[in-house]
């Protein structure tokens, strides 16, 4: 893994001392000295000259100039000079293309929503992800206006779009998102494609400095979410096949089963009532609940999967899970972070089948407080495969005799469960948890592949029930690596930056919210449960989700501000996740009697590694899944074009309008589709008109008409059925 340090670990107080390259630190510091405050520039055999670098010097001398021109700390001129960039330089990265100018965003957040517009004379030959050095200009009442000086890192250049023709009939590239108008086809020759497929391209300036694409993948009709989700896919760097060798050993693990030598050393709790409540569909199974109530309060366990068990280090399974980071799933597929020989199979925790596993036993108090966590590797067998929809008729009195006979063993469990649950819930509210409003959409395919309906993902009880039992056992677990020194994979959330607080809170107070002072997570939900049952829900809930900070996994417990919690991780899904993978190896260790020492030294960079790679696959995972659902509810919604239906206004832009249906689609009304002219956006919640009084504000109802649809971009278009508000 390359670094600008090297970790040594020792041992001092029960602390990991990490010590860094003190060479490599000092010579950065020698060229930023050398070049001084901005006003000098030097070439590297310059610099190299007044540093007195000697030849065997050489190679780590570029190289720390390389990595300080990548960091934003040096810039390079055309004529190969370095020197410290000005103040009003800033790095960003270019967002979007339009045919003469572009749109970057800042790297570092100042609080200000607006990106910088860079006329196209001053782009030079930067490509949409390219993260740019822009010099900032005078701007105007449009926003921040820059200039690229220098492409620090380009992005991938590859993009997906759709085959079209331009008025001679030449064939075009009509790019999904990011370049926003059409490129001519180098090597037309070559093109297999026909107009309406989906393709794959390489963007790429040519000599006369035109913009074009080079088609690299056919795919297929792009009016198919599926040919488009193929592409996403494919575009994300996502594997969809395993290698022969992975699929080997992982059959060899699954048909060898479960040897008595393997269940040595492990706690056996077959005669626990210990059992699992999953979605219906769900074929990884990788926790089980078991819960006893006592007099001073309950003993919580949660059983989990031993994955770590059959993937090992340097192994073929385990460099392809590295690889992967995590299951993703689409609306037609599952692309599983192991082969279905172990996700659904052995690691899965079947009914009735001994299964390996890491369980953590909390040990709660009446009031809900965990006063001490046991981790060890049992082997269980669940009782029951809960479903979370039979739970929740269960606990809300509508379940039918087959129902009720299915779950009677575990009925006594399950209320007690539900009390348990109740009481963290309430113990998370007390301590500023915030309970953002997410909507989480569900497609019904034919046998084809196509959307022949979508609803809306409703959380019941039971759902609910065993997230609390899965923080709970995150909790403890993080808690118990932090205390101990461990090299481990943290699930964290920084504070949010206190500029995006300090506009929330303006656009709180012009609401006419009275929970306007942010300073701690409790006056964020309290905000939030003020905005609950207002028109302002979604967009209060919008703004709090963006004035924080990513989640993200790291080596260091920084704590999760969103949850209110000082210890957050990961633990309870490695089938699916390789960070939880990466500490049920570490905490394996630990319970193998494996000296602190050595654990360190084993672990220190790989927890470095898994958290800086997980948290990039994470996101990897993410983008694709959002925008193949926005493909499948544009084939969706094409069936529909014409027709009329209720919805509610969930965004505001200077643009036009965003509308929700209560099936969790959403489309676009833009400007020029409004009756009324001389819209202005307030920058809150609404456009004015041009007595500035409100017209359409975030929260109200409209009906509207779906007008067009582009499964390739995922975009569809409404306008209103009357021009006024009902």
């Amino acid at each position: 893994m390359s670094r600008a340090y090297t970790a040594l670990f020792a041992m001092r107080e029960g602390r990991i001392i990490m010590r860094f390259d003190k060479k490599k630190r000092d010579l950065k510091k020698r060229i930023r000295e050398q070049i001084g405050d901005g006003s000098k520039s030097a070439s590297a055999d310059r610099l190299a000259a007044l540093l007195r670098i000697k030849k065997g010097e050489r190679a780590r001398f570029l190289l720390a100039l390389a990595g300080m021109e990548r960091n934003g700390d040096l810039v390079r001129d055309k004529r190969g000079r370095y020197s410290v960039p000005a103040r009003d330089n800033v790095r960003a990265r270019l967002m979007s293309l339009q045919k003469g100018y572009g749109f970057a965003r800042p790297e570092i957040s100042t609080g200000k929503t607006e990106d910088i517009f860079i006329p196209g004379r001053d782009l030079g030959e930067a490509l949409p992800g390219d993260i740019l050095l822009v010099r900032l200009e005078p701007g105007d009442s449009r926003g921040p206006q820059g200039r690229v000086l220098q492409v620090i890192e380009k992005g991938g250049r590859l993009f997906t779009g759709r085959i079209s023709a331009d008025r001679d009939d030449r064939p075009i590239v009509v790019p999904d998102a990011f370049i926003r108008y059409a490129l001519p086809i180098r090597r037309q020759k070559e093109l297999a494609a026909k107009a309406g497929d989906k393709v794959r391209f390489e963007a790429e300036y040519n000599h006369s400095g035109e913009l074009t694409a080079r088609v690299l993948t056919t795919y297929g009709s792009a009016d198919s979410a599926k040919v488009c989700a193929d592409a996403i896919v494919d575009s994300a760097g996502i594997s969809t096949s395993f290698p022969d060798e992975v699929l080997d050993q992982a059959s060899a693990l699954a048909a060898a089963g479960i040897s008595e030598p393997e269940l040595e050393g492990r706690e056996d709790l077959r005669d626990w009532m210990i059992f699992t409540i999953d979605g219906s569909d769900a074929k990884d199974l990788d926790d089980a609940i078991s819960l006893e109530e006592t007099q001073s309060g309950w003993i919580l366990g949660v059983h989990i999967a031993d994955v770590s068990h059959y993937v090992r280090e340097n192994t073929p399974l385990d460099a392809e899970a590295r690889h992967r980071g995590t299951s993703v799933y689409f609306a037609d597929r599952v692309i599983p972070m192991l082969p279905q020989a172990l996700s659904n199979g052995i690691c899965s925790l079947n009914a009735g089948e001994d299964k390996l596993t890491l369980s953590a036993i909390l040990t709660l108090n009446k009031n809900g407080m965990c006063e001490d966590v046991s981790i060890k590797k049992t082997v269980i067998c669940s009782c029951l495969r809960g479903v979370y929809t039979e739970v929740n008729m269960l606990f809300d009195g509508t379940a039918d005799a087959e129902i009720q006979e299915k779950y009677a063993n575990v009925g006594s469990a399950l209320e007690s469960m539900r009390r348990l649950a109740a009481l963290l819930r309430q113990k998370s509210a007390e301590r500023g948890t915030m309970d953002l409003i997410s909507t989480e959409s569900v497609f019904i395919l034919d046998e084809q592949g196509h959307p022949v309906d979508i609803r809306s993902r409703q959380m019941g009880e039971s759902e609910g029930m065993i997230e609390q039992f899965m923080i709970a056992a995150n909790v403890a677990v993080a808690a118990f690596a932090r205390k101990k020194g461990l090299p481990f994979v943290y699930r964290i959330h920084e504070q949010p930056d206190p500029e995006k607080l300090g506009i929330l809170s303006e656009t709180a107070q012009r609401l006419g919210f009275k929970n306007h002072k942010l300073d701690k997570p409790m006056d964020l939900r309290n905000l939030m449960e003020e905005a609950r049952g207002t028109g302002y829900a979604r967009l209060i809930s919008d703004r709090l989700l963006r004035s924080m900070a990513k989640a993200k996994y790291s080596e260091n417990p920084k704590g999760h501000y969103g949850l209110s919690l000082a210890d957050y991780c990961h633990f309870t899904s490695p089938i699916r996740r390789y960070p939880d993978l990466s500490i049920h190896r570490i905490l394996t260790s630990v319970l193998a009697g494996v000296k602190k020492e050595e654990i360190i030294r084993r672990y220190g960079f790989f927890v470095q590694e898994s958290s800086e790679l997980s948290s990039q696959y994470e996101l990897r995972a993410m983008n694709a899944e959002r925008d193949c659902e926005a493909c499948y509810m544009a084939e969706y919604m094409g069936r529909f074009i014409g027709e009329e239906f209720s919805g509610v206004i969930s965004s505001v832009s200077a643009f036009g309008i965003y509308v929700e249906l209560a099936n969790s689609v959403e489309g676009m009304i833009r400007l020029d589709s409004l009756a009324e002219s001389g819209l202005k956006y307030d920058e809150v919640a609404s456009l004015l008109d041009r007595r500035s009084r409100p017209v359409y504000t975030v929260g109200d109802p409209i009906n509207i008409r779906v007008t067009g649809t582009d499964v390739s971009s995922g975009l569809i278009d409404f306008e209103p059925v009357v021009s006024t508000m009902q």
